[in-house]
């Protein structure tokens, strides 16, 4: 939105009437309008969709459920806004008719924010792009205060489509990533940013495992949505023998622990870039490495694998704290 304050948050439809019903059109590739405006739509981060989001991705940060923190107040998770935000496409598209995946993520989280804060959630589709056979495009999307304070904004690339062989690949601005990281078990490790880390120190090693239940609850169970997230019957007409993870819950569970990790410095300005190559299957555990990669200028760059039981890496991610 380019007008603020917002005068009425009440005027604006609230996020979760928009998530059904008959306004909602095919999510094909040729379906998907570039470029669109996603209308602004208002959320609360309220108890409901802490609890929710804590009980998905087993965060029982103080922070979120005490009246204390290092802010003077209560706050909610940023990854939480940012799983809604990925999604505010999908209050244009049909989510129960996607059969692709979320493939990259970036993300920024701007300040901390309050519990129960009212936001303003707003996106558009920036571009769409034949890579490979598969179609892809990419969502802008920002949620701010009613006063206009920015919290969280993001841009995810999607797979919409799996079956464009034959067309030929269109340039995609955004392809130089890195896809791999070092991991070297046997460096020192940080605990925090007291005392300061340095280029080459490994945070503790972490394992991620989410259940059926949770993985279900993440990706909009609650909602009657029916997805390979969700749905054991969707995944397998998809080709996989479980539900699959959500990609962006391992961004979450990395922010939860950069969180911990770094504490406010984390929210008051963390950013990360996560790519998500082989699919989690609920219920198998990942372990989650992540290198120190430099520590200098006033910032710290963390590099992060998420490898399975096979020794595959399923996602990689960086990340960058300012702490000067």
């Amino acid at each position: 939105m380019d007008n603020w304050p917002v005068a009425d948050w009440q005027s604006l439809p609230e996020l979760s009437s928009l998530k059904t019903g008959p306004h909602l059109r095919e999510p094909t590739y040729d379906g998907i309008v570039v470029p669109e405006e996603t209308p602004a739509v208002r959320y609360v981060a309220d108890d409901a969709a802490i609890k929710a989001y804590c009980y998905a991705v087993d965060c029982q940060d103080p922070w979120y459920f005490g009246p204390t923190s290092p802010f003077g107040k209560r706050i909610a998770p940023s990854a939480m806004v940012l799983k809604e935000l990925m999604w505010l496409y999908q209050t244009q598209y049909n989510r129960d008719r996607i059969r692709g995946f979320h493939q990259h993520e970036d993300v920024i989280f701007h300040a901390p924010i309050p519990a129960g804060a009212e936001l303003v959630l707003t996106g558009r589709n920036t571009e769409k792009f034949t890579k490979r056979g598969k179609g892809y495009f990419r969502h802008l999307s920002e949620a701010r205060g009613c006063d206009g304070r920015l919290y969280v904004s993001q841009v995810n690339t999607e797979l919409i489509d799996l079956s464009r062989s034959g067309i030929p690949d269109d340039p995609d601005p955004r392809q130089s990533r890195r896809l791999s990281t070092v991991w070297m078990g046997d460096a020192p490790v940080s605990v925090g940013l007291s005392p300061p880390p340095k280029g080459g120190m490994r945070l503790p090693e972490g394992t991620m495992t989410v259940d059926r239940a949770q993985a279900s609850v993440f990706s909009g169970l609650i909602d009657g949505f029916v997805n390979l997230h969700t749905d054991r019957g969707v995944a397998a007409e998809m080709g996989f023998p479980d539900l699959v993870v959500q990609g962006l819950m391992s961004v979450c569970w990395l922010s939860e622990t950069l969180t911990r990790w770094a504490g406010p410095v984390w929210l008051s300005g963390g950013s990360m870039s996560a790519s998500f190559l082989k699919p989690m299957l609920a219920g198998r555990m990942t372990t989650v490495r992540t290198m120190v990669a430099q520590a200098k200028d006033g910032a710290v760059d963390l590099e992060t694998s998420f490898v399975n039981a096979a020794g595959e890496t399923q996602a990689v991610a960086f990340s960058r704290l300012r702490t000067g």
